[in-house]
Formats: structure tokens, C-alpha cells, sequence
């Protein structure tokens, strides 16, 4: 897969990235190798990366456009609500959905910690500490794609789903 220069990818070590070039470099001393060059969208990052061209399509993937978006929060019912009680296995699996860089797991993982959420709530209780920075960190990675896609500011986005996770009935276009 070839990625266009000046284009936004998801980065699976990272988040997102803005494709600044493509280079030939010899980190090694020995082999030059083309590499992709990136960017990180956060702020009071000033790193650059280099992921070699060869590679690239295991570690980098085109964001979500609007129309991609829209649907995925639109269909948040119907998603599944999952929940582990087991307080490691469940922290193993966040852990899991957060490196898979897959955003309707990470949507589905924000829905269940959400519902857990509510939940504990109603019961005078809270999240555990994993179980909020799981939380925090899927929302982060969601807000910023869809953020990016939607044209729209990161802080927007919560609402955006909150809405979403709260509509018992939508119409059917």
C-alpha cells in the first residue's frame, strides 16, 4: 500500500501522523532503505519518525473519512457491550484492543466502560484506576481521528457519542 505524501495516517505505535516525506536512509550504516517520514498530530510532540516503505502497511493505515465515521457512531447500539470481570484479564484485553488499532474495538471497549460506568454509578461506586485510563486512552485515539475526519475539535467528539450511546431509537435513512 502507498501512502501519499502530506496525507494523515494512523500510526499503531503512535496515533496520528502526517506523512511529511519519503527518504532514502542508511540507519545501519551499511543499507539504504526508503523510509516514510512522520509527523505526530500532538501537540508538544517533536518527534519524527521513519518507517521503512516496505513495512509500512503493518504499521500505518489511512484514516477514517466523515462518511466512515458517521456510520460507525451511528451503528453504536449496535455494538456489543462487553464486560470481563476478571479485574487483570479485562485489563489484559483493553491493553489488547488499544495496540490492535482497530476504532470499532475501541469503540465498543468506550460503549462497555461507559455502561460499567453508569452502572458503578448508580451504585454510589466508580471505575477502577485501569479501567478509567483504558477509557481515557480508547477516547483519545477516537477523538482525534474522528476529530480530524469530521472537521471538528477533539473536545466535540464525547458528546458527539455520548448522544449516540443514549439514543434508544434512530431513524432509518
Amino acid at each position: 500500500m502507498e501512502f501519499e505524501i502530506g496525507s494523515w495516517v494512523m500510526y499503531s505505535a503512535t496515533g496520528i501522523c502526517r506523512i511529511l516525506s519519503r527518504e532514502k536512509k542508511c540507519f545501519d550504516g551499511v543499507h539504504e532503505t526508503e523510509y516514510y517520514k512522520l509527523e505526530p498530530l500532538r501537540e508538544g510532540t517533536h518527534s519524527v519518525y521513519y518507517i521503512p516503505v516496505l513495512t509500512a502497511a503493518s504499521k500505518l493505515r489511512p484514516l477514517m473519512d466523515a462518511p466512515q465515521v458517521h456510520d460507525l457512531i451511528q451503528h453504536i447500539q449496535d455494538l456489543p457491550c462487553r464486560w470481563c470481570a476478571d479485574r487483570n484479564a479485562r485489563k489484559e484485553l483493553f491493553h489488547q484492543i488499544l495496540r490492535q488499532d482497530d476504532p470499532e474495538q475501541l469503540l465498543t471497549m468506550v460503549k462497555s466502560l461507559h455502561t460499567q460506568q453508569e452502572a458503578q454509578s448508580r451504585a454510589g461506586k466508580k471505575l477502577s484506576s485501569s479501567d478509567e485510563a483504558a477509557l481515557h486512552s480508547a477516547e483519545q485515539i477516537l477523538n482525534e481521528e474522528f476529530a480530524l475526519a469530521l472537521h471538528m475539535q477533539p473536545g466535540e467528539i464525547p458528546l458527539l457519542v455520548q448522544q449516540a450511546l443514549h439514543t434508544t431509537s434512530r431513524a432509518e435513512s
